[in-house]
């Protein structure tokens, strides 16, 4: 707003015989309308002075109503009735009562955009071709009198639909989406609403594409309802429909709801995300329409190929119609589903996984406040500092001479170094008690002067974090740099800047412990066959990998335990508990050693199939709505993948009323929980211009959305709801109506796919409230979460409130919410370039995966029958363990060396396995009772991990 208009705006409140506190809400509540461009500064300056001129009486009550109204369904300075007056022209002629009463009437019964204006939208966008545009306008027009004269009642005949169904031509399609309306009202909408003209535009577009279509449609625009009506088209063509969607409670919501109107037509619906046994789910195949998740039409896929079940033989890939495509082609773009593959030699590797979380688990994290640093396990000052550095062109031989360099610094007394030297273990930590934490950061001073290195030390503070007690004494960067962390008893640990530094030592401190058979034995290593050595020396470093990103995940965030099971969320994007998914590579396994909980056995990938060879196979049928389509970047990488697939913006059936109110960036989580409270209690809460609302408050893990719900508990005048979890009971709970006062903490399943019911009170108030609670991943998901208000025309508000306290380390900088957003839109674009690389990775992968499937399928065919599961046995042990051993070659896109090599090895495999001198087949055991005595020997608690031997995750769960 400019400087001479800020004046004047503040002159004219000043004239208010009010509170202080109230002229301080009205001036913010008519800056916000400038800062939202509703109004221009010199417009809020007009409404300004004449809200005061004609409705300011004893107080200021009734100027903050209507500017209340004016806010909350994002009323424009262009806004006019029904009688083409403008709002200024309406506030001069109006009195105060009648006014608010008539504007609220107004303002709420707003009118339905026009045909006509719903298509001058969509040519400004200038991403449809006019003929396309001229057909679905003639045919939308049509369709939308019939239903304006009732003539509509009329259009029924589904045979003749079904003839229809294959041509072009307007007429027909017109005929055809009659038919489709006239079906959703009857067996849908229970005779009580038609499908509105944006949906039936939206169905027109797809019905005129060849080549895949995706739709942006605004949350709560009615998506399934397009989505049904266009599956029902293609199945009356005589194509078999899938229809993906981003949640299995969706799914079979979906396919339930739309039962009774596929039926009409005289087509069959299932969904296959609850099919345990391979006849239901032929059977579910047979269906016409099958609703699912990209999981379980992969999984399926993967039963079929690899596991030659005769699960949808005769069911071919004709049409795929994608809910929330920007979930499955963005988020999950190049994610792979495999088939677990229970193999018994990958037993042995448990005892690895434990020595590998043995040394881990002594290693931890601390962070300065700016950046995180991994701690070693604590030792003696002298022969922590004597291990971090070479020593090998100083006179420094041994850890005594550090201790005897701090002796001679005078950090200990004298003669203190001789006394060590002859003490045992437990003196040794008896006297270091003595040496005070004062004195060892002394030291590191003090040392700079005999050693070439410089010397960055920490001590920690009250609450646990690093704090700098002495920098670096050099800026020369050839002077190699050590950071220590100073405990107290004469302790200290190395620093190190990432896990990086330690995992190869630990790696090849873990080989040293191996023998491999046939050996000599060796009392003080174990035992492992042969065959396995590859696969160890390619991995272990992986391993150690993961052992130390298990430590970093954390339960309620990354995953959560249930019935000795841990079970990974998808807490950035989709907020979903993913059952049916196990991590790879020993994570975990490494997780499950964390909790003490039963070891499951290390799962070897012989299978998979990646989402966007899943698509590739619908031949550019490709089809798909979501609320959020993407950025530019997005839309290209989506464009690269799929060359024939085109992509255009829905505009809304109404004006959208979404008040996005301004972010809130805290300094920390303390002050992020009360700014929560404050704000969700006064949007819940009557004020003196409106009743109460209600409100949602998205929580980015599991764990944070029950602190914020223990915090809000108490203080709800109304019901307060906790959502976590994406099952049929948790879904049931937020499927109420809420009424004002009323509050639901939620994590992201609330953010994508939900419709948030709330009360007509709720709405006259200002509509469901939306606090976003965390920076997102990308735009995209921050769109989805506020889309959950200011649904189909009714009002809403929404806003971001988060800590610095939260955010990842590259994000710490930001000084404002719009810095944050600005790197994380940044990040996003990057991840698409990244997401390419990949790509072009797993197309490898997966073309070696098909040479593999033709030796596979000659096995099933050519092997008898008594003999076949044992060689499909051998052979997919083999295919498991040469991709494990071959990963490096993978990486580095060495594809014709791959081919070359897996050509020869597989007929050496097969040769063997058939002839039964495969290598595999010489499985040994390494018993419990070995990895619990080396458990104990290395000071872990076997109990718990161990309890029952390694229980296999079972076979088809994807």
């Amino acid at each position: 707003m400019s400087r001479a208009c800020l004046e004047s705006l503040f002159s004219c409140m000043v004239l208010f015989q009010d509170s202080k506190e109230q002229i301080k809400e009205l001036f913010h509540m008519v800056s916000t309308l400038v800062a939202q461009q509703l109004w221009s500064p010199v417009e809020a300056l007009n409404l300004t002075v004449a809200l005061i001129d004609h409705h300011h009486k004893e107080n200021c009550m009734s100027i903050m109503k209507i500017l209340h109204l004016i806010e909350t369904y994002q009323v424009t300075s262009e806004w006019t009735d029904e009688k083409n007056q403008s709002l200024l022209n309406i506030l001069s002629s109006s009195e105060t009562e009648k006014l608010i009463q008539n504007l609220e009437k107004s303002f709420t019964d707003e009118k339905v955009k026009s045909i006509d204006c719903l298509f001058d939208e969509l040519r400004q966008m200038k991403n449809i071709d006019e003929q396309i545009l001229e057909k679905s306008y003639r045919g939308v027009k049509a369709v939308e009198n019939l239903i304006k004269s009732g003539e509509i009642k009329n259009h029924g005949d589904v045979d003749r639909a079904r003839s229809l169904s294959d041509s072009s031509k307007t007429e027909d399609l017109q005929e055809v989406l009659a038919v489709l309306c006239n079906a959703v009202h009857l067996c849908k909408a229970e005779r009580k609403w038609w499908p509105r003209a944006t949906q039936m535009t939206s169905w027109f577009l797809l019905a005129l594409s060849d080549t895949g279509k995706l739709l942006e449609m605004g949350t709560g625009e009615g998506k399934s309802c397009v989505i049904a009506m266009f599956a029902v088209l293609r199945a009356l063509r005589g194509e078999k429909v899938d229809v993906l969607s981003s949640s299995s409670v969706l799914c079979e919501r979906d396919a339930q709801e739309w039962s009774k109107f596929f039926s009409y037509f005289g087509l069959t619906a299932d969904a296959n995300t609850n099919k345990s046994e391979d006849n239901q789910r032929k059977e579910c195949y047979q269906k016409d329409i099958v609703y699912g998740t990209i999981e379980a039409f992969a999984a399926d896929h993967l039963r079929q190929i690899f596991e030659m079940k005769d699960v949808r033989s005769d069911r071919s890939y004709q049409c795929i119609i994608v809910d929330e495509v920007d979930s499955l082609m963005l988020d999950q773009g190049v994610q792979l589903t495999y088939l677990s593959s229970p193999m018994a030699s990958m037993e042995h590797l448990n005892v690895i996984l434990a020595m590998i979380w043995g040394h881990v688990s002594q290693y931890g994290f601390l962070s300065t406040g700016d950046e995180t640093l991994v701690q070693s396990p604590p030792a003696s000052f002298f022969k922590a500092i004597f291990d971090s550095m070479d020593t090998e062109e100083t006179d420094i031989d041994d850890p005594m001479d550090i201790l005897h360099l701090a002796e001679e610094c005078h950090i200990v007394p004298e003669g203190f170094t001789q006394e060590i030297h002859k003490r045992e273990k437990d003196d040794l930590l008896r006297k270091l008690k003595t040496v005070s934490e004062d004195k060892v950061v002394d030291f590191f001073q003090a040392i700079e002067e005999y050693v070439p290195y410089g010397f960055t030390v920490y001590t920690l503070n009250d609450n646990g974090m690093l704090d700098l007690k002495k920098a670096n004494s050099y800026t020369n960067p050839d002077i190699p740099h050590l950071k220590f962390l100073v405990l107290g008893d004469g302790l200290c640990c190395s620093l190190y800047d990432s896990e990086e530094t330690v995992i190869k030592p630990i790696a090849e401190v873990i080989s040293g412990k191996i023998q491999y058979t046939p050996c000599e034995n060796n009392k003080d290593k174990i035992s492992i066959p042969g065959f396995l050595r590859n696969l160890i020396e390619k991995k272990a470093s992986v391993w150690v990998e993961n052992a130390f990103l298990a430590m970093r995940l954390r339960e309620g965030r990354e995953y959560v335990v249930e019935k000795d099971s841990i079970c990974p969320v998808d807490f950035r994007s989709t907020g979903i508990v993913e059952l049916s998914k196990k991590w790879g590579d020993g994570l975990q396994q490494f997780v499950e050693i964390k909790h003490q909980i039963k070891l499951s056995t290390i799962s070897i990938v012989t299978n998979y199939i990646s989402n966007i060879a899943l698509f590739e196979k619908y031949n550019g049928k490709i089809y798909g709505t979501t609320g959020t389509l993407g950025n530019e970047a997005e839309l290209r990488f989506l464009q690269d993948l799929y060359p024939n697939l085109s992509a255009c913006q829905m505009p809304t059936f109404n004006r959208r009323k979404l008040f996005e109110v301004k972010g809130t960036l805290t300094s920390s989580a303390e002050e992020w929980k009360s700014e929560i409270k404050r704000v969700a209690l006064s949007q819940i809460s009557s004020n003196s211009y409106r009743e109460g609302r209600a409100a949602l408050v998205i929580c980015e893990t599991i764990n944070k959305a029950n602190q914020i719900y223990e915090e809000l508990k108490s203080i709800i005048p109304g019901e307060i709801i906790l959502y976590c979890r994406s099952d049929k009971d948790s879904l049931s709970k937020i499927e109420k109506e809420l009424l004002p006062g009323d509050v639901i903490v939620a994590t992201n399943l609330a953010g994508r796919g939900t419709d948030i019911k709330v009360s007509k009170q709720v709405n006259n108030n200002g509509g469901l409230f939306v606090i976003l609670s965390f920076l997102t991943e990308n735009t995209r998901v921050e769109r989805q979460a506020f889309g959950r208000t200011a649904r189909k025309g009714k009002p809403g508000s929404a806003q971001v409130i988060m800590t610095t306290d939260h955010l990842q380390d590259f994000f710490r900088t930001a000084s404002s919410l719009e810095d944050a957003k600005k790197t994380r839109d940044r990040n996003a674009s990057e991840k698409c370039n990244d997401m390419m690389d990949e790509v072009t990775e797993m197309k490898l992968r997966e073309d070696l995966f098909s040479e593999y499937c033709k030796t596979l399928q000659e096995i099933h065919r050519n092997t008898p029958e008594d003999e076949k599961r044992a060689v499909v046995a051998v052979m997919n042990e083999f295919w498991g363990i040469w991709l494990q051993t071959k990963s490096d070659e993978i990486e580095q896109l060495k594809r014709e060396e791959l081919q070359k090599s897996l050509t020869a090895d597989v007929a050496l495999a097969k040769s063997q396995s058939q002839s039964r001198r495969h290598l595999c087949l010489a499985f040994t055991t390494t018993s419990n009772l070995g990895i619990s005595h080396w458990m104990k020997k290395s000071g872990m608690s076997p109990a718990g991990c161990l309890r029952k031997q390694w229980c296999r995750m079972k076979v088809g769960q994807p």
